[in-house]
């Protein structure tokens, strides 16, 4: 790590006029800053040449006028916006993440005072970096309040690129904290826009994928979760596929249905999809000891992909697939050679099972 280059960004970020720890909701443009603002400046007027009456040596005397800006405009804001988010950026690969979000702040704050379609491709990055320096330092929820507001003046001004960032970054935030109504009343309320990049549509189906999967809707959530992962970038988007691949996975098995050896055959899935193959085992076999006890071994797993819900629901289905081969298997039985079967505690869990599996 070059330390002049850390050093340099740490007084950079120091300079800032707004960190984390006060995110302002609405530009103030009346407020000095000494990062942007300029100081006063002594402009010295001479006199013509011409001497003036009364004048000694044909020299006016000189006036001296202070001048002050409350806010400095760029002539070129497209650069200014484009260098500093390239700031930010170095921030978080140097995993400087505070004093990325700190600069970040400041970054959105610049962006606000401009209202130009040339800064629309620079803005929806730097939203972008804006909301992944603040995960890094958990303080999503502290700029939901800018994001909604940035959204809708996307919005107002036809920013299609800000709007598909905006809108992802908004599910996420909302995603990272369960607030599933609240994202999914915001996907019902906003339009994706058309003309917006590919990968941002795939992140768009992911998260509206994982939204209904949670809200129970299944069939709807397996084909925006295939459309992404078909239209997911190829070679350099593993991590994206892998998400993408394991909530599949899980809705497939809760759709009833059992997921393609090949999906987990594939090479740069094959580890990252180890404990979701063993969860499919254990449903196919319809084997409740089993399924606990790989729920069990890779609960750390589940609950890193925020899956651990769905998986947990899958415990119904596995009673369903093994009742189902008893069924087949026996023309009678009792109750308690079910619940032995089924590793059930009593005939009477068995007798509920049964019970709700023919209603």
């Amino acid at each position: 790590m070059d330390h002049e280059l850390v050093s340099s960004l740490k007084d950079f970020v120091a300079k800032l006029p707004v960190g984390t720890s006060e995110v302002v909701g609405e530009s103030n443009l009346d407020q000095k800053s000494d990062f942007w603002d300029t100081d006063a400046m002594e402009v010295e007027v001479s006199a013509v040449t011409n001497s003036a009456p009364g004048t000694p040596g044909g020299n006016a005397p000189s006036l001296s006028l202070p001048i002050a800006s409350p806010v400095v405009f760029s002539i070129l804001p497209e650069v200014e916006i484009y260098l500093f988010t390239l700031i930010v950026t170095t921030l978080l690969r140097l995993d400087m993440n505070q004093e990325a979000a700190d600069a970040s702040v400041a970054l959105i704050e610049r962006i606000r005072i401009y209202n130009r379609r040339s800064l629309d491709i620079f803005s929806s990055k730097a939203y972008f970096y804006y909301s992944l320096a603040h995960e890094r330092v958990n303080s999503l929820a502290a700029i939901r309040p800018m994001l909604l507001a940035l959204y809708r003046n996307a919005c107002v001004r036809h920013d299609e690129m800000g709007q598909a960032v905006l809108l992802n970054v908004l599910l996420r935030n909302y995603l990272h904290y369960n607030l599933i109504d609240q994202a999914y009343t915001l996907s019902m309320r906003s339009t994706f826009p058309e003309s917006a990049s590919n990968n941002q549509f795939c992140r768009f189906l992911y998260y509206m994928g994982r939204i209904q999967a949670i809200q129970l809707d299944y069939s709807e959530s397996y084909q925006r979760l295939m459309t992404a992962a078909r239209k997911a970038p190829q070679g350099y988007a593993n991590n994206f596929s892998r998400m993408v691949y394991k909530l599949v996975i899980l809705v497939q098995l809760l759709m009833g249905d059992i997921p393609e050896r090949s999906i987990f055959n594939q090479p740069e899935l094959r580890l990252a999809l180890k404990p979701y193959l063993a969860v499919t085992q254990a449903v196919r076999n319809g084997d409740l000891r089993q399924f606990n006890e790989v729920v069990a071994q890779y609960s750390d797993a589940f609950k890193s992909d925020k899956n651990y819900t769905l998986v947990q629901r899958l415990g119904h289905n596995v009673l369903k697939i093994g009742l189902r081969k008893i069924s087949v298997s026996y023309s009678r039985v009792s109750l308690q050679d079910v619940a032995d079967k089924l590793h059930l505690p009593s005939a009477a869990a068995a007798e509920y099972i049964c019970s709700k599996a023919i209603l």
